[in-house]
């Protein structure tokens, strides 16, 4: 593992890890501009005074990459009413202001959005699919919970067959990531963009003893005629549950940032092999990766 990237990781994680919302809005800003990373802010109503207005920031390429249709990787930055947030979703803000901050000089056709009001009925990121221009997006790939585990774990709910994330959903692919594709993970931000028909991925690190209770809690489908009592005890019994929410390690000290490296290395996969066509072909940007997708 990579030490010194581990270490830019973590770099603002305590920062972004704090109960009070509008200070965990404050340090977002505080956190983007540290990195020299320009943000629009979108409110669902300007005039509405804070903290009741939700308020996304979007961090978009450069005018050039911005004229053709590219990856929206996106994460929640609020958190559950007393919850310091850490891993859900401090961890994947880290992450992505992290790639957002490598990729600056690159010219990458990628978005950056980190939504609010993830806890509160996906206020946030509806309100973006509400406003965006889906000519400009390829794909979408959600990042929640990824602090914790040691195992990478990537739903599309069918998405994950598509052209463009086919690729990265291959068992050569996810191998290096200790990765693998599952049926279900708790809906997020994701689900907002399920009309639009732009492929979705969500993805988290889970312990590998998870992954058993994912595959269980998958035969129970979508839920739309509800589910028995036993789907929220498997759920409970999940150990990433704990990172939550108040959970007992729901507290900087459970953070592990080989998880967040994991993630990071997955994400600068796809972004390379999208950037330089090299998707279905020889993949060799990443090292240790020989294999042919």
């Amino acid at each position: 593992m990579d030490k010194p990237l581990q270490q830019r990781l973590i770099l603002h994680l305590e920062t972004l890890a704090c109960r009070d919302p509008d200070r965990r809005r404050a340090a977002l800003e505080q956190v983007l501009a540290a990195e020299g990373l320009a943000f629009t802010l979108q409110e669902e109503d300007p005039s509405v005074k804070l903290p009741r207005g939700v308020r996304n920031y979007l961090v978009e390429p450069g005018e050039a990459a911005s004229k053709r249709p590219g990856l929206l990787l996106c994460a929640h930055y609020d958190a559950a009413f007393g919850s310091l947030g850490v891993n859900d979703n401090a961890a994947s803000l880290c992450i992505l202001v992290t790639l957002a901050k490598a990729l600056a000089g690159e010219g990458a056709a990628v978005k950056f959005a980190f939504f609010d009001g993830e806890e509160s009925g996906f206020s946030g990121s509806r309100l973006y699919v509400s406003r965006m221009d889906k000519q400009t997006l390829a794909g979408v790939i959600n990042l929640d919970m990824c602090g914790y585990g040691d195992s990478l774990v990537i739903c599309g709910r069918g998405h994950e067959k598509s052209a463009l994330f086919r690729p990265f959903c291959r068992k050569a692919f996810l191998e290096p990531f200790s990765g693998q594709v599952v049926r279900f993970l708790p809906k997020g931000d994701e689900s907002s963009f399920a009309r639009t028909r732009i492929p979705v991925l969500s993805m988290a690190m889970v312990p590998r003893w998870d992954i058993s209770y994912l595959k269980a809690l998958a035969t129970y489908g979508e839920g739309f005629l509800g589910r028995p009592p036993e789907f929220d005890m498997m759920l409970g019994q999940m150990e990433v549950v704990t990172t939550m929410h108040g959970g007992f390690r729901d507290g900087l000290e459970w953070i592990q940032p080989e998880a967040m490296e994991t993630v990071y290395r997955y994400l600068e996969a796809v972004v390379h092999s999208l950037e330089n066509g090299q998707a279905g072909k020889r993949f060799s940007c990443f090292p240790g990766l020989p294999h042919t997708l």
